[in-house]
């Protein structure tokens, strides 16, 4: 199975989505997910990119603000909802970068 590269780079923000629903939906209930959990997808998605030093700082906060906006999403197995807002974060940090 073949996939491009702007297909693998959203499901890896999905990926990353749905683990951060986890740890907030955990550190809401009061319970210490720790921050220790830390992927590392931020940093490949952006060699992937390309994003360079001078970029790398709105980069992050835009991908940051779509991550914190996983909880508006329910926690389920279908993906869907989730995968539109992974989509939607992908296009944004497109954008940045054309900017």
């Amino acid at each position: 199975m073949n996939i491009t590269l702007d297909e693998l780079i959203i499901e890896l923000i999905l990926q990353d989505l749905k683990h951060n629903q986890l740890i907030l939906g955990l550190d809401r209930l009061n319970l210490d997910a720790g921050y220790c959990h830390f992927l590392g997808i931020l940093d490949l998605i952006q060699r992937l990119m390309g994003v360079s030093d001078d970029e790398m700082d709105e980069f992050s906060a835009t991908y940051m603000a779509v991550m914190h906006r996983s909880l508006e999403f329910p926690i389920s197995r279908s993906e869907e909802e989730v995968r539109l807002l992974a989509i939607e974060c992908y296009k944004n940090l497109k954008e940045k970068l054309k900017g």
